[in-house]
Formats: C-alpha cells, structure tokens, sequence
C-alpha cells in the first residue's frame, strides 16, 4: 500500500515521509492541538524517527501529510490496527496548521481516506475515538455517517486527568461520502 496518492479537489493525501517528521512533531507538541488528542506522550525527535522506520514495515498502519493542492503541509491522517481479517481500522486525523481550523480540511480528509478504506482497500467498518468536547470532530464524522457506539468513561489518562472518550463507529454501508466525485 506504501505510494498510495489520494487527491481531492482542496486537498491531496500523500504517504507520509522522513521529511515531515519535523512538521508532525510540531503539530503533535502543539497545546492547542493536544487538546483535541487523545495523548499523553510528547513527541520527541529521536522516537518519532524509530516509530517512522518501523511503520515503513507495518501492514497495519497507513498515515498520510495532508496537504494543500499548492503542496503546503496542513496536518496528518491515518488508519491504524488494520485488521485484514475483520476489515476494521481506526481512523485519526490532526489538522496541525490551526488556520485550516474550521476551513472543511477534517471533512474532505475523511471523506477521501474512508472512501478508498471502503472501495479499494477492502475494508468494511471503520472507528474512531474522540474526546466529548471535541465537537467540531463529533459533528464532521456523524455527518459522513458515523454513530457514537458508546462513552468509555475515564477511559484514559491525558496530561495527569482521566478523561472520557467517545467510540464511533462507521460501517461501509452507512458512509455519506461528503465530497463530490
């Protein structure tokens, strides 16, 4: 799967490499970011390095750099734990650059990953987690048809606090692709 383009009409998804490291770390790292992550770990260089070289080999893990069509850098995208035999992944997204905040970016980002997750790579369901007062997220993934499955509450520890987490859930047929072809 390594090589896989996706282009959109604002927005191109291409495989992530060494040199975005530095890009990801930031966007990663930032505190106005982080507040809409489900992560505790701050992102070091020299780890961020290892992780990169072992996700070249992972078949269960694909991320992309999301970019603009004039090939600006905007934020990551991905699925991850795939699972060949479910058909299931975990999907991620981090719009880094915050003036792309609101601009559509998460929706059209989305829409063309889980579009080729569902038609070209086989997959059938896929999930997400978000925080509950991540409702710009929320409202992007129920509108291309994801249905929150359930709150684990104080599910995870982030920055010394347990918070809740939403599980949503979106399979192949209930997908309401956003983006026109």
């Amino acid at each position: 799967m390594p090589g896989i383009t996706i282009t959109g009409d604002h927005i191109i998804l291409r495989p992530l490499n060494k040199a975005d490291i530095e890009n990801r770390l930031r966007w990663f790292n930032d505190p106005d970011v982080r507040k809409t992550l489900i992560l505790s770990e701050r992102f070091e260089l020299e780890k961020t390095i290892c992780w990169f070289e072992k996700m070249q080999a992972d078949d269960s893990r694909l991320e992309f750099v999301i970019e603009t069509t004039e090939k600006t850098p905007i934020g990551i995208i991905g699925l991850a734990g795939i699972d060949s035999t479910h058909r299931t992944a975990e999907i991620y997204l981090v719009i880094g650059q915050k003036e792309f905040w609101g601009k559509g970016v998460m929706l059209e980002a989305e829409c063309l990953l889980i579009d080729w997750a569902f038609n070209s790579s086989g997959l059938e369901k896929i999930w997400a987690e978000a925080r509950p007062e991540n409702i710009a997220s929320v409202i992007t993934m129920k509108k291309i048809g994801f249905h929150v499955e359930g709150t684990l509450y104080s599910e995870k520890v982030v920055d010394g606090k347990r918070i809740d987490v939403l599980r949503l859930g979106l399979l192949k047929n209930n997908f309401k692709n956003q983006v026109a072809k």
